[in-house]
């Protein structure tokens, strides 16, 4: 043991005086700290669950080291990491500590802040929505939007569970209409109010406008009821007809070319339902409300 000992006995005594002059060196030296804002990495995070609430990116850190050192020491060499290693779904509290924080040798961690993160765990889940599209502006006078249809028609969110289910469905860029005449069909992107949910895909879709003619109303009122397929007399004899249609056709639409009647197979004293008919000419307009939409017949006599 002793010959152990001895054997490269000046080396070894070099090698103490050297760590003695550097301890009594740092022992001696006076300590300077300083604050750095430092990242936050969660390490090993389950791929199965998300994290909810406002995220913590970033920690303040107190760090206490010689001048020299300090003067020295970047951003990049200091981090701090939580290791969420086995972590299941639910609410969890970590204490974050110096074994927390990665730093260079010769500095000491003093003070950390927040020194306890609150981290809220949630089930990742998808959800099929429907697209919302968004139309902005008015079409030309005389014109409306008919229709307004997306490809697809629905998309699917990703995201935490309380979130998707939350999410009612996926709304698009806003397609301007103003002073359309014609249908219009664009590609726009596609988004959701939460941001902690995604678009699962293509976020983008193919949004159609048709725009048409300005449907407005008429009434047509005293409106003759005629039977067919029997006789009788209806009661009331005659009706008032709701029509809809293009402005400019409707204004030419004459009484004479409304036609109501009702079908009646046999004696039949219960209520009967009012067909109209429009004469031809008369594209674009159709029959809205009859009142009333049905009439009671009479049952008359055959002639001898």
């Amino acid at each position: 043991m002793r010959v152990l000992l001895l054997q490269n006995l000046p080396l070894k005594l070099v090698s103490l005086a050297l760590a003695s002059l550097l301890w009594f060196v740092i022992a001696g030296e006076k300590t300077s700290e300083m604050g750095l804002s430092v990242p936050l990495e969660l390490k090993n995070f389950p791929k199965d669950l998300e994290l909810t609430g406002d995220a913590v990116n970033s920690v303040e850190v107190r760090l206490r080291a010689s001048p020299s050192i300090i003067q020295s020491l970047g951003p990049q060499e200091v981090s701090a990491h939580v290791d969420l290693t086995g972590v299941q779904e639910g609410e969890h509290i970590v204490n974050l500590t110096a074994d927390s924080i990665r730093i260079p040798f010769g500095v000491k961690v003093v003070r950390i802040y927040p020194s306890t993160l609150t981290l809220n765990l949630e089930r990742t889940v998808q959800k099929v929505v429907p697209v919302q599209p968004r139309l902005l502006g008015r079409t030309a006078p005389g014109y409306e939007v008919a229709e307004v249809t997306s490809v697809p028609p629905e998309v699917r969110v990703v995201g935490p569970k309380s979130r998707v289910q939350e999410v009612e469905g996926a709304f698009t860029e806003p397609v301007s209409v103003e002073g359309a005449e014609t249908t219009l069909v664009e590609q726009v992107n596609l988004g959701v109010e939460d941001p902690l949910v995604r678009i699962q895909g293509s976020p983008r879709v193919r949004v159609t406008a048709r725009i048409a003619p300005a449907q407005e109303t008429r009434v047509i009122t005293s409106v003759p009821v005629s039977v067919r397929n029997g006789t009788g007399t209806p009661h009331p004899p005659a009706v008032r007809v709701t029509l809809a249609g293009p402005s400019s056709v409707l204004k030419g639409v004459n009484r004479s070319d409304v036609h109501a009647y009702v079908e009646l197979a046999g004696l039949n004293a219960g209520p009967l339902p009012v067909t109209v008919e429009l004469a031809s000419g008369n594209a674009g307009v159709s029959v809205k409300e009859t009142d009333p939409p049905q009439v009671v017949v009479a049952p008359g006599h055959k002639k001898r």
